[in-house]
């Protein structure tokens, strides 16, 4: 679920969509993590870094896509 609610007051699920199936260009990393999960990456423990790079890229395109951005680090605190 996303970090807040939608417009409606609702909870924001990520999921993935029939799209991501076929690729689109300007969401790259939905394509590539279906991708590695469809060539059994899920199933092989020495590729579990680079499913948990893939779940990290998609997690921050689905929050662009509502106009959010992961912060990598806390602010300055004053």
């Amino acid at each position: 679920m996303a970090p807040q609610d939608g417009e409606h007051g609702r909870p924001i699920h990520r999921e993935l969509c029939p799209v991501c199936d076929t690729g689109d260009v300007h969401r790259p990393a939905a394509g590539l993590l279906v991708q590695w999960f469809a060539n059994d990456g899920g199933r092989d423990e020495s590729r579990v870094k680079e499913g948990s790079h893939l779940l990290m890229e998609w997690t921050k395109e689905c929050m662009a896509a509502h106009g959010w951005y992961l912060q990598d680090a806390l602010p300055d605190q004053p």
